[in-house]
């Protein structure tokens, strides 16, 4: 893959991994909690020891500072806010919405680029990311999209 965290792959892309051609799928969840287990037969891949790199993007049409990335996962993963690593939950546990947060970040004005990894370990695999503002209120002045 790329090192380049604050790329935008297409829906339908393909990329080598090893000796794997893998694709990307883009999803739109209306629901705060998305189950990568499910996912996994619907692409015909093993319910567990699954790598998911996820990427979206969100539109905001101010710079907010002093935000916090927060993230619920059962399974471990990483976040990174436009290519800087936000947050990083380790080991199996049950999906929290805000099991982590990270120190205060700044959303710029205009793109931003979340980019996630989880591993599926034993057990299910949903995830949940938010930003919170300065007085733990979630923020909502953005629009998400997959491009």
């Amino acid at each position: 893959f790329s090192s380049d965290f604050t790329s935008v792959p297409k829906n339908g892309e393909t990329v080598k991994a090893g000796n794997q051609d893998l694709k990307w799928y883009a999803l739109d969840s209306k629901t705060f909690n998305f189950n990568l287990y499910h996912f996994t037969y619907a692409i015909n891949k093993p319910p567990y020891g699954v790598l998911f790199w996820l990427v979206t993007v969100i539109n905001c049409p101010e710079e907010m500072k002093n935000v916090r990335m927060t993230a619920g996962c059962n399974s471990a993963s990483m976040w990174w806010l436009n290519g800087e690593e936000a947050v990083m939950l380790s080991g199996d546990r049950d999906m929290i919405v805000d099991n982590v947060t990270s120190s205060r970040l700044t959303l710029k004005k205009g793109k931003n680029v979340i980019r996630g990894a989880v591993i599926n370990g034993p057990g299910m695999c949903n995830f949940c990311v938010r930003f919170l503002d300065e007085k733990g209120v979630p923020v909502k002045n953005f629009t998400t999209s997959y491009q």
